[in-house]
């Protein structure tokens, strides 16, 4: 992780050095989204649901007990893919930068999401008793939220989103385990 932290700084120092030194016509944005999970439309089984971050986010729900700690920001891959998008609108300000995350500067604790499916339970699919340890960075995204216009989905509907996903790839895959008997 330190390595991917680390080109991700240097990218964007390398862009705001290249907007100083050749004044280009255009304007640059750069977008820094915290950590990035939900549902991938690709996926055709919940096995490739669970790798990159996304495991590390389903691991307290699937029993995983993790040591080592996950930053306590997160955002939708949607709203990452609709910041894109929206950065194209010349009425958001370029030559800037813009934090992409969710649920205020205080963010979230990963284990908060054995909570939210206490009650659904999976259908007996979660385990709902894993844990992944939460270091806290405190974000502002408030300049990112006046200037784009919309708010970064919760961690409780990122979570929603994924978990429904996986749910129901895990429902095809046992109907159609059932058909082949």
């Amino acid at each position: 992780m330190e390595a991917y932290w680390a080109s991700k700084a240097l990218s964007r120092l390398a862009a705001h050095k290249f907007r100083t030194e050749k004044n280009p016509h255009f304007e640059i944005i750069n977008l820094l989204p915290s950590v990035v999970i939900g549902p991938d439309e690709l996926a055709m089984k919940s096995s490739e649901l669970l790798i990159g971050t996304r495991a590390l986010a389903m691991a307290p729900l699937l029993g995983v007990k993790s040591e080592i700690p996950l930053v306590g920001q997160q955002v939708h891959v949607d709203d990452v893919a609709r910041a894109h998008v929206d950065a194209l609108d010349t009425r958001v300000p370029g030559n800037a930068d813009y934090i992409l995350s969710s649920d205020g500067a205080d963010g979230i604790e990963w284990d908060d999401a054995n909570g939210m499916f206490k009650g659904e339970g999976g259908k007996g699919k979660l385990k709902l008793d894993g844990s992944l340890p939460t270091t806290k960075w405190r974000i502002d995204s408030s300049t990112t939220e006046r200037a784009f216009g919309w708010k970064c989905q919760s961690f409780k509907e990122t979570m929603s989103d994924l978990v429904g996903q996986y749910l129901g790839l895990l429902e095809s895959e046992s109907e159609s385990g059932k058909s082949m008997d």
